[in-house]
């Protein structure tokens, strides 16, 4: 009997416990969950960082960051407290630290046209629950257009120089980027194209090693002349740099080529016009007209040849190699080191004039049975990201009768790889020839590229509205990418085809540009190493800027970046 009256108390204690609890007050209480910023925070090798843009005026000064809290029961800040602590080198070179109280926001005063950077601690104090919240980021300047792809677009006549421009999560798109920076002007009605250089000048003027970046936007023209650009804010930097041509010679603009590593001073070029002439120059911004003065002990009675129509070009380890249209035969010169370095050197008349002569490969093409004589030559290009130095040559050509394309692989045969005038009429090259089996890339064969940076040996080009992945050892074709109904791709080029160690991903970005009538538009894609369209990494596409300005038909497209586009430790 006991053991039952004890478990009934047991009970109604129990009871008694569990009605009781409905006597205190036991309300939620508000918590921050998250902490995000406009504009929105990115994370980077330094950490979690905002970019925005240098400003170019007194009206762009001042940049507000905007943090936004996320809590669980209150819908303001009235119970909020923000502490921003602000630290930062003003432009006396002093360390300056502040702590700024705001309802929510922080305006920072930028210095106009001048790189700087902020590191902010945010406490976000809760006085209701004597809480805090923080947050650590910096906030860093970066000058407009850095790392960004310019459009030449319009017809001729009307174009204009666009730009389309990522900084952090936002895109900012410009159909006249020129005009943003210099209201009023427009120097680019009569562009035909655009090329782009970046390398690393070491100097040692002042006795000390100084490092410096530089980088140059050239905007080639239809009436025979060039302007090179500081990228990054569109200032002149050359009008027609150096020997751009000799006087009173035209020059239209038709296709750069460029092959080696900017990072070694490898990297060299060539200019083709459509008139036939071709210019030479490295990775600093000046072009000029080869062997217009020959180095010592070399004369045009040596066999320089100055009678050609080069269609086709390409860039080996020592020589630049082309194709003569107008005589049937191949082309090479071989190259100097008398090139300026950088671009204080490019108005010294010894890095300008001399050159080696221009020689007749005299390649057999009694060796192939298809003979390339009387076809055109519609692209060159070698493999060279991993054996620049043993790089050969390959050349395709289109029989327009039947519309069937052959690719020849010159393979060189002197020990040396330079060849030498006193091979007299030796061959310089052997020849070999295969039909490119399944290789449509319709009317607009300007399209054809190729990029060393995939693991396969392939070519790219356009057809109507779709981008083809062609596999050059086998014939398949794959596409990877297709425009919108009604659109036509005009121009196709990877962000870069340089295979410098600082570049990142940079090659693995195909920018696509577009036509439907007078309207133009730009799409990029993401491929990984085996060149396949990265899953997961969607295709962007763009056609009118922030105002909704529509992009007038897409002439052409250079993406230009900073040298050291890759985070990477550099020293002497």
């Amino acid at each position: 009997m006991k053991k039952v009256l004890y478990i009934f108390l047991l009970a109604c204690v129990l009871v008694g416990c569990y009605e009781d609890k409905g006597n205190y007050d036991y309300a939620p209480t508000n918590k921050i969950n998250d902490i995000t910023f406009t504009p929105s925070i990115i994370e980077s090798v330094d950490g979690s960082l905002i970019e925005v843009q240098q400003p170019f005026n007194e009206n762009e000064r001042v940049q507000r960051i905007e943090a936004h809290i996320d809590q669980t029961l209150a819908e303001n800040y009235d119970k909020l407290h923000f502490y921003w602590n602000v630290s930062y080198i003003n432009e006396e070179g002093k360390n300056v630290t502040d702590t700024i109280e705001t309802n929510g926001y922080l305006d920072i005063e930028l210095p106009i046209g001048k790189s700087s950077e902020y590191d902010i601690f945010l406490q976000v104090y809760d006085t209701e629950t004597t809480l805090s919240r923080y947050s650590k980021f910096i906030v860093r300047t970066r000058p407009i257009f850095k790392n960004s792809l310019f459009v030449l677009h319009g017809d001729e006549g009307e174009r204009k120089l666009g730009n389309i421009e990522v900084i952090g999560n936002d895109t900012i798109v410009y159909t006249d980027a020129h005009g943003l920076i210099h209201p009023g002007e427009n120097p680019h009605l009569d562009a035909e194209g655009l090329s782009y250089s970046t390398y690393l000048d070491l100097s040692n003027k002042t006795g000390a090693w100084i490092t410096k970046e530089v980088s140059t936007l050239t905007v080639f023209h239809s009436n025979s002349q060039a302007t090179a650009y500081n990228p990054f804010g569109l200032d002149v930097k050359f009008f027609n740099p150096t020997i751009f041509k000799p006087e009173n010679e035209m020059f239209i603009f038709d296709r750069n080529i460029q092959t080696g590593d900017q990072s070694n001073s490898s990297l060299y070029r060539i200019v083709l016009s459509k008139d036939g002439q071709f210019y030479i120059g490295n990775m600093v911004p000046s072009i000029y007209k080869p062997a217009t003065a020959l180095v010592e002990g070399e004369t045009s009675s040596t066999g320089h040849q100055s009678d050609y129509m080069i269609t086709a070009a390409t860039i080996t380890e020592n020589r630049f190699v082309l194709w003569d249209a107008k005589n049937n035969r191949f082309l090479y010169m071989s190259k100097r080191d008398n090139y300026a370095k950088c671009e204080d050197e490019m108005n010294d008349p010894n890095y300008e004039k001399l050159s080696s002569p221009i020689l007749d490969a005299f390649v057999d093409f009694n060796e192939v049975d298809k003979s390339p004589a009387g076809m055109k030559a519609v692209y060159a290009y070698i493999q060279y990201r991993q054996n620049y130095s043993t790089s050969k040559p390959y050349f395709i050509f289109q029989d327009e009768a039947t519309n069937r394309f052959y690719r020849y692989e010159l393979t060189s045969l002197d020990e040396d790889g330079k060849g030498s005038i006193a091979n007299g009429t030796k061959a310089i090259y052997s020849i070999r020839c295969e039909e490119m089996r399944n290789f449509n890339p319709g009317s607009n064969l300007n399209t054809i590229v190729f990029n060393s940076w995939f693991t396969n040996n392939y070519l790219f080009y356009a057809d109507g509205n779709i981008v083809y992945r062609y596999n050059v050892s086998n014939g398949d074709r794959m596409i990877i990418y297709t425009a919108p109904e009604e659109y036509t791709i005009s121009v196709i080029k990877f962000r870069t085809e340089d295979s410098c160690d600082f570049s990142g991903d940079l090659g693995r970005y195909l920018s696509i540009g577009m036509n439907k009538g007078d309207e133009g538009a730009v799409a990029e894609i993401y491929l990984n190493n085996a060149a396949d369209v990265e899953k997961g990494v969607p295709a962007v596409f763009y056609d009118k800027d922030i105002n909704g300005e529509k992009f007038g038909k897409i002439k052409d497209l250079q993406f230009a970046h900073i040298y050291l586009y890759k985070p990477k430790d550099y020293s002497l």
